[in-house]
């Protein structure tokens, strides 16, 4: 069922359906590191093998890929068309069947009411226009006592995998505005807003995994096409502009991604709460 929304004329890219879609092969192909956060995510809450899971914004299945052998049932929703045919077309490789998909929006979910033990959404929720319906619907899906976890990340002063990327484009095309300071990125944020929406027994953990970066070029290979808001910029400029920019751009990574490359890291906020 495609219930996915309309994008408001002045939405940034990381509101627009189409951007996402438009990064789904690059992210589905780079962002496969996720799984550390997916696994951890999974470990604060657990799955029975009787359990049905919801993931919502799957983005290309990170965590419901993972999730799948462990429960009954994963129901994987996204508002990117193109994302979910990323999962769709992994799982079918891959022999997966127990994962449901659909395309539709986090704040107005096509699901029944109480109808899952768990749900999950990583590294969506920071995105959406109006958190406390989509917190609302979160739970309203949930059976009593079932549990729900999102994920979102630290300030970027604790992601260096991310402001390598801010640095450098900051540095390349100083034109550009600066990114604005995030939502859901303390503590305190996150187990307010939760608990505001009727959850029990609000938690918040933090979290960090690491990633070795092989090489400059690859870093920008990999921001370049999964990265939705470098991936809608590149369609802005057109190829020839984009190519001037990106040769700025490696020159910028290089003096901050050695020739042997790197390891860095990003600290994520995964906070849980009871319906």
């Amino acid at each position: 069922m495609d219930r996915s929304p309309a994008a408001p004329a002045n939405a940034n890219p990381n509101q627009m359906p189409a951007a996402w879609s438009a990064a789904a092969p690059g992210y589905a192909e780079f962002m496969g590191s996720w799984h550390d956060y997916a696994a951890e995510a999974l470990r604060l809450v657990p799955l029975r093998a009787t359990d049905v899971a919801l993931d919502v914004a799957t983005g290309p299945g990170t965590l419901a890929l993972v999730a799948a052998p462990r429960a009954a049932r994963v129901v994987a929703v996204d508002f990117a068309p193109g994302m979910i045919e990323a999962l769709a077309a992994r799982a079918a490789r891959e022999g997966v069947r127990n994962v449901e998909t659909g395309v539709m929006d986090a704040q107005a979910l096509a699901l029944d009411d109480g109808r899952f033990d768990a749900a999950y959404c990583l590294f969506g929720f920071m995105f959406f226009p109006d958190r406390a319906k989509a917190f609302g619907e979160m739970r309203r899906v949930l059976k009593p006592g079932g549990r729900a976890l999102v994920a979102t990340w630290a300030p970027i002063e604790r992601r260096p995998l991310l402001k390598v990327a801010m640095d450098a484009l900051a540095e390349a095309m100083p034109q550009m505005p600066p990114m604005a300071k995030g939502d859901l990125q303390s503590v305190e944020e996150c187990e307010t807003e939760m608990s505001a929406a009727g959850f029990r027994d609000v938690k918040a953990h933090a979290f960090t995994a690491s990633f070795h970066i092989e090489s400059a070029e690859r870093y920008l290979d990999a921001s370049a096409r999964a990265n939705a808001p470098l991936v809608m910029l590149r369609k802005k400029l057109g190829e020839q502009a984009w190519a001037a920019a990106e040769t700025r751009l490696l020159e910028a990574l290089r003096k901050r991604i050695p020739a042997g490359g790197a390891t860095l890291s990003a600290e994520a906020l995964l906070t849980v709460g009871t319906r």
